[in-house]
């Protein structure tokens, strides 16, 4: 498997990109919302691939991040659910999104998805409802900027949450909102505004 590509970016466009590496033209399939990847064309950019081969034809797809390409790997498995399904989800849910989502059976939510009904997306939550927890880590997750908060804090704030009664799912999404906007808050105060978002007053 092809870990990652790393070249100018030549064209970018909703679902398509095109990489220049050594005067060789790349194109990788991509989740639609990495069209504002075009505002680095020109630039050296680092994309996290996976590469399939389906009969008489090559396909590579390719992720801003390592995460999404774990998740896509994820939902590849999924029975009926093959890359196109896939792309639509990660093109319109980030990782921590799609993880309560899930987390949550959340089926209107995820029929949002292009191509994704009802009795996919129960089978999408009943396949991936175990794996997630245990495959996607909490510092992923949670997107949080190495050095400022730490996955401890994370894995700290979630289970007192946890420890009060909350679902994983809420504990979660809850944590995850309050670190992005307060990193630079003490950890009570985390937990308080975390509290307080849970009970809908932020």
């Amino acid at each position: 498997m092809i870990e990652y590509i790393k070249g100018r970016l030549a064209e970018a466009s909703p679902g398509k990109a095109i990489l220049d590496i050594g005067g060789i033209g790349i194109t990788l399939q991509m989740p639609p919302a990495e069209g504002d990847l075009a505002r680095l064309v020109g630039q050296e950019v680092t994309i996290y691939t996976r590469l399939l081969i389906r009969e008489d034809e090559i396909y590579l797809y390719g992720f801003r991040a390592a995460e999404e390409r774990k998740l896509f790997n994820l939902i590849l498995g999924v029975s009926g659910f093959g890359p196109r399904l896939a792309l639509s989800l990660l093109g319109l849910f980030t990782v921590s999104q799609l993880y309560v989502a899930v987390l949550e059976e959340n089926v209107a939510q995820l029929t949002r998805a292009h191509g994704i009904g009802r009795k996919a997306a129960q089978r999408l939550i009943l396949e991936l409802k175990e794996k997630l927890p245990k495959t996607i880590t909490a510092e992923e997750l949670a997107g949080i900027p190495a050095g400022l908060t730490g996955t401890s804090v994370y894995n700290d704030l979630t289970e007192a949450l946890i420890a009060l009664g909350y679902s994983g799912a809420e504990a979660a999404s809850a944590v995850s909102s309050v670190l992005e906007n307060n990193d630079q808050a003490s950890r009570e105060d985390l937990l308080k505004l975390a509290l307080k978002k849970m009970s809908g007053n932020i």
